[in-house]
């Protein structure tokens, strides 16, 4: 029997989470070739190096999410266009919560794979963001402080927390959780937080 053929995409979605169970450190790529079911050649072959291969699968998981967060926004009003964006990047995060383990583990860790997560994706993300966020609180509607910073920790380490620390969550909780409705919810009380309130801007 001829081994099932594997398209690129599928196989960095593959190797995303085998480095996301194994981490980058403590793995070869005949590591991953085991923990996939698949031949070392197929990686080899594609990714001369363990080092390409985390850096291929990094980059293929972060332009399907830019791609996610952009495509067809609303004709909404500003908060909640942000609500959207932030709905769909809870969505991608808990369907597929690889990425957002990597980004934690690797943050753990500061050296050059999470300075390339942080200078390549996370910080243009975060100054489109906050140079929105700072339009909205000159207009009045967001409010006053480091609201950039609050956002990319609870968007990052929240929603993300949901999707990278599903044994916390589902241990902390009461009865059984469905991760998007509380993703629905830590939406609701940030979009709650950033608005302006009466009286202050």
């Amino acid at each position: 029997m001829r081994p099932r053929t594997i398209d690129d995409g599928e196989l960095l979605d593959m190797l995303l989470s085998a480095f996301a169970d194994l981490g980058y450190e403590g793995t070869s790529v005949r590591a991953l070739c085991r923990h996939l079911g698949v031949s070392h050649s197929m990686i080899h072959h594609r990714y001369q190096s363990k080092e390409q291969a985390w850096y291929a699968a990094v980059d293929h998981a972060f332009g399907r999410l830019n791609a996610q967060l952009t495509e067809d926004l609303p004709d909404a009003e500003p908060l909640e266009i942000l609500r959207e964006v932030m709905t769909r990047f809870a969505k991608e995060t808990i369907e597929r919560p690889a990425l957002a383990r990597i980004i934690h583990a690797e943050a753990a860790r500061p050296g050059p794979r999470f300075d390339y997560l942080f200078d390549a994706y996370m910080l243009p993300i975060q100054q489109r963001v906050a140079t929105g966020l700072r339009t909205l609180q000159k207009e009045g509607i967001v409010r006053s402080g480091p609201v950039d910073v609050a956002f990319l920790f609870t968007t990052t380490w929240g929603l993300g927390g949901l999707a990278a620390s599903r044994e916390v969550v589902e241990r902390a909780a009461s009865r059984r959780t469905n991760h998007f409705k509380s993703a629905e919810l830590t939406i609701d009380i940030i979009i709650s937080g950033l608005a302006a309130r009466c009286g202050s801007a």
